[in-house]
């Protein structure tokens, strides 16, 4: 594909999805692109189909994201002849990155699994002790 952008950033409104026409998702995400120091990009892209609804899903105001997305073309012509140049961006893929607030990222690290939920060390009848004098270098 030619025709590829990356952008990774957070969400900054809250998402409402729509059903077009013909009955397929539709979702407006605003992303904020942090560029480094006091620099940040906005940019609005658009979802359809199982990617928009996996974003609604999954996502929300405050949400690190990662989309994969195409420009396509918005040129028209007014009523008084002049023509208008500007393009959209399509997401066709995401990745979800990360919790959107310090408060979940919080309450994730606070669950620890109980004991009996800890999963076993499969590897554990296979470890060996090795000495410095055992290594070849």
């Amino acid at each position: 594909m030619n025709n590829l952008v990356i952008l990774i950033g957070r969400i900054t409104k809250d998402l409402e999805l729509r059903t077009t026409t013909n009955g397929k998702s539709a979702l407006e995400v605003n992303i904020a692109v942090n560029n480094g120091k006091d620099d940040t990009t906005f940019v609005r892209t658009t979802a359809f189909g199982t990617t928009a609804d996996i974003i609604n899903k999954y996502c929300k105001k405050g949400s690190q994201i990662g989309l994969r997305c195409m420009i396509r073309n918005n040129n028209w012509e007014d009523k008084e002849g002049n023509k208008h140049y500007d393009y959209s961006f399509i997401a066709t893929r995401m990745m979800l990155l990360g919790s959107g607030t310090k408060d979940n990222q919080q309450e994730d690290a606070k669950e620890e699994p109980k004991e009996q939920e800890k999963e076993p060390d499969v590897y554990e009848q296979f470890s060996t002790e090795i000495s410095d004098e055992d290594l070849p270098f």
